[in-house]
């Protein structure tokens, strides 16, 4: 009896063993074709198709342009409304009086481009290479720009009322007549920024590197006017 009772055990755990392998290969070739589909050049083709359309149109809102290579373009008075342009390379582009509300730029090589007079309000520059850029009179309104790389990059008469600048590197940065109403600073580098007559009224410079900054009749976050810079 006891070798009757063995013998079934085996048995049981054989044909439990089959099944399971059967389940398991059910359950790759259903998903194979799901794999399939996630390697589909599809979206590459739309963002080439939209790609298309903003160099032609120049228009190109709730665009899918995620990791395009468009350096040196001239994208003047684009329409860009909430496109998707993370990790794009747009390095010497030509933005200038472009729209681009809520528009997506976390990443992105926007160095050296031409950003004058854009609207990038309420968009998202985070760790967005803007080194070299001009963004002269433009408007910034609660941009993200959370560890954007901003050296050297011209921002006279800009509005980045309560943008968001932690940790940015704004070093010799020009950031004069600059309105930074509310804006967060905090940990921004603004080694040798250029701040004459900046606005920084509430905004919060927590462990903000001033150092070597000029803050000629700049309006601190305590309303307070600052000579520091200014010529005696």
């Amino acid at each position: 009896m006891k070798s009757i009772a063995f013998i079934t055990a085996i048995a049981s755990a054989l044909i439990a063993s089959i099944v399971t392998t059967i389940m398991a290969s059910s359950a790759q070739a259903q998903m194979i074709p799901s794999a399939q589909a996630q390697m589909t050049p599809s979206a590459q083709a739309q963002s080439a198709e939209h790609l298309k359309s903003l160099l032609q149109n120049r228009t190109c809102q709730h665009c899918e342009l995620s990791g395009i290579a468009a350096n040196g373009a001239n994208l003047r008075e684009s329409f860009l409304d909430v496109a998707d342009l993370r990790n794009s390379a747009l390095s010497g582009a030509t933005l200038a009086f472009s729209t681009m509300y809520y528009a997506d730029f976390r990443g992105a090589d926007l160095s050296n481009s031409d950003l004058r007079n854009t609207f990038l309000i309420n968009s998202d520059l985070i760790q967005a290479n803007l080194s070299g850029t001009n963004a002269r009179n433009s408007r910034w309104k609660y941009a993200d720009l959370t560890e954007a790389n901003l050296q050297n990059a011209n921002l006279i008469d800009i509005d980045l009322v309560y943008a968001k600048l932690n940790r940015a590197n704004l070093s010799n940065a020009f950031l004069r007549n600059a309105s930074l109403y509310g804006a967060d600073l905090t940990g921004a580098n603004l080694r040798g920024a250029d701040l004459y007559r900046a606005d920084l009224t509430n905004a919060i410079i927590t462990n903000v590197d001033l150092s070597q900054a000029n803050l000629c009749r700049a309006t601190m976050p305590d309303g307070k006017i600052s000579m520091q810079g200014c010529m005696k």
